[in-house]
């Protein structure tokens, strides 16, 4: 969701297509997302931001996302391996299984941002929404041993 929103909004509404990110562009951009700070955090941590355009803040929103969903997959696998429990071994590889789809699929987008192909680059956001959609944070947050950090990181995504 929180993609899907500032995509939509970083390439659908009507700036001027060489207006250059700055702060206040990122501050405003990022307010419509379910989580405003973290898409803040996300562009302020990357030096390309303060000369993108809004193409290039996707492209940057989209690598995070990406990084986050690679990092969140890898965390799904370990509580995988470590899991006695077969039910939530398998709710693991799930969830696991699940966030590297949409990290293929937010690769897609970004390669499809880059090609100015944004109807494609937004569908290929939208599969990644759906690979993920899991439920996947509800599921964790009923394992006791899952690190408070891991589902919290999961709710960029839900």
């Amino acid at each position: 969701m929180f993609t899907a929103i500032i995509l939509y909004l970083l390439l659908l509404t009507p700036f001027p297509p060489v207006l250059k990110a700055d702060d206040k562009l990122i501050q405003i951009e990022c307010h419509n997302a379910e989580i405003p700070s973290t898409c803040i955090q996300c562009l302020q941590s990357d030096q390309r931001s303060q000369k993108a355009d809004r193409v290039g803040i996707a492209t940057i929103i989209v690598n995070c996302l990406k990084n986050n969903a690679q990092s969140l997959a890898a965390n799904m696998s370990h509580l995988a391996s470590g899991a006695k429990d077969k039910e939530m071994k398998n709710r693991f590889e799930e969830c696991s299984q699940g966030f590297s789809s949409a990290m293929k699929e937010l690769s897609s987008a970004t390669i499809r941002l880059k090609k100015a192909k944004y109807d494609d680059a937004e569908r290929s956001v939208n599969k990644a929404l759906n690979c993920y959609n899991l439920n996947c944070q509800s599921i964790i947050q009923s394992y006791k041993h899952t690190p408070k950090d891991v589902v919290y990181s999961m709710r960029i995504y839900e």
